[in-house]
């Protein structure tokens, strides 16, 4: 961690360099100052985590000078030193965010502990960060191995998250024999993996881990190394199993790069080995079928259950025209209902719970179920899938409206605020907004954004006694004062200019 030291006497500087022992706490002196406005400037070029601040330095005290900082670095912490006529300035320093504070002359141990606890606010804020950070990039990860998002659109996120957008790659599925195994599996993997594939992406999943797997041109023999090594591994242990896909160009093919690691984890699991993705006749019939994931989230989103069930139906009857195997059919059904657990987790539902039955019977019908009973398990999904979104999503007509009244409540000082204006905003007919608005609110738009405007208006009135009429007409949105008061009057039964009188009494 980087400390920086400001203070205008060499001595004291020099004091606070020689007697912290910045190598055992994880630190280093990044830079000093001996004015607030020289701390300023070389603060924001050093960017340091801990500032060690006397108070009475030239041109800009420390408390100005932390205030400044700390709105620019929220996180950075800020130890005062102090001399005991200066605690006013003190306690004002804690106030806005200062750690603690360290009387002059300087103590090595007290300075010590309060670096100390310093450094573990900074490492308690940087896992949290962390955490939050991981969160998100699996969650982004899973939707992309999914098909949720199309990776074509999310060049800017990928570089965001730091992933790599245009190398080769290739996906591993990696599943224990049982979840006792699952942490431990998981250093394993890792430690295995890093030699082979540096720069990789570890998902966690409901059954195991996901590899997104980086390397260079012509990594296919790495490919190949890596499982057989991890074969090898498992051999003598037992205990994983799992799948690679071939290499494929570029992120954009994640999704069929997962499809393929999942088809040959599949057959993994029954052959209790590491396999590399061959092609089968499973991905002949999903690129020849019906099945289109993207066109079936649609439909999930827009309610429209009774064209999913035809289109499912249709789709079934295709595989048992064809002879799929179930493995397909299961494979389908588990990649429609992945689709589906994470649109309900957008409404704050974790779906796995609510379909654990279903999700046991698809797997138990992996290798030998017929083809009906498959399609049966699915369509039982779909029908709480349905249930769910009805107890969990507000209704369309609701929604609309409350985007609205949002946009109203933000814009209400707008000039040019209209029905038309709010319409156009959230994306439906002035005329379809009029109609369902008066049905929600029980008034219409515009009265509701005159009562918005009139209600601003009042706290205005009272809390600027000082400003003009004129002046709080435009704030709320009115350009013609005279139709403000003449509102105000209606509403209130007392102008403006007499209600702003009465508050100033």
């Amino acid at each position: 961690m980087r400390v920086f030291l400001v203070d205008d006497e060499f001595l004291q500087r020099e004091l606070v360099k020689k007697t912290v022992d910045w190598n055992s706490l994880g630190m280093e002196i990044c830079g000093e100052a001996e004015d607030g406005e020289e701390a300023l400037k070389k603060i924001l070029e050093e960017k340091p985590d801990i500032l060690i601040m006397d108070i009475n330095i030239p041109y800009m005290n420390g408390i100005e000078v932390s205030k400044k900082v700390k709105v620019i670095f929220p996180e950075i912490q800020v130890i005062i030193l102090t001399a005991y006529g200066e605690f006013e300035y003190a306690r004002e320093a804690l106030s806005f965010g200062a750690v603690s504070f360290v009387l002059k002359p300087l103590d090595p141990e007290e300075l010590t502990k309060e670096l100390q606890k310093c450094k573990e606010k900074l490492e308690h804020i940087y896992r949290q960060k962390s955490s939050v950070k991981k969160m998100q990039k699996d969650q982004f990860l899973l939707e992309q191995l999914s098909g949720m998002v199309p990776s074509e659109n999310q060049q800017s996120k990928w570089e965001e998250m730091k992933i790599p957008f245009d190398k080769p790659l290739s996906v591993a599925l990696i599943r224990p024999e049982n979840k006792q195994q699952n942490n431990k599996m998981a250093e394993e993997m890792e430690e295995i993996i890093q030699d082979y594939f540096p720069v990789y992406e570890m998902i966690s999943m409901n059954q195991g881990y996901a590899f997104i797997l980086f390397g260079e041109e012509n990594m296919e023999y790495q490919i190949q190394l890596l499982c057989t090594y991890m074969q090898e591994i498992m051999n003598s242990k037992r205990n994983w199993n799992g799948g690679i896909s071939r290499v494929f160009s570029d992120i954009r093919e994640l999704k069929a790069a997962y499809q393929e690691a999942y088809s040959a984890a599949r057959k993994g699991k029954t052959e209790q080995k590491i396999l590399i993705y061959e092609p089968v006749d499973m991905f002949q019939f999903i690129r020849s079928s019906l099945y289109d994931s993207e066109v079936f989230l649609y439909y999930i989103r827009k309610n429209e259950y009774e064209m999913l069930t035809k289109e499912i139906g249709e789709m079934f009857i295709q595989m048992e025209e064809q002879n799929v195997l179930s493995d397909t059919a299961v494979y389908i059904s588990t990649d429609i209902l992945i689709h589906i657990c994470l649109y309900m987790s957008e409404l704050g539902v974790d779906f796995s719970l609510v379909v654990e039955k279903e999700q046991r019977q698809l797997t138990g019908l992996q290798n030998n179920g017929e083809i009906e009973e498959i399609r049966s398990v699915l369509m039982c999904i779909l029908e709480k899938c349905r249930i769910c979104a009805a107890e969990n999503k507000l209704p369309a007509t609701k929604k609309k409206v409350n985007d609205a009244v949002d946009f109203i409540d933000s814009n209400y000082s707008r000039i040019d605020m209209s029905l038309n204006l709010v319409a156009d905003t959230i994306g439906v007919n002035a005329s379809y907004l009029s109609n369902i608005f008066k049905k929600e609110k029980g008034c219409s738009l515009s009265k509701y954004l005159t009562q918005t405007r009139l209600e601003q208006a009042k706290k205005y009135l009272t809390e600027y006694p000082d400003k003009t009429l004129i002046e709080i007409a435009e704030s709320i949105g009115y350009s013609d004062v005279y139709y403000f008061s003449k509102n105000f009057k209606k509403y209130y039964g007392i102008s403006p200019s007499k209600y702003q009188e009465e508050r100033k009494m």
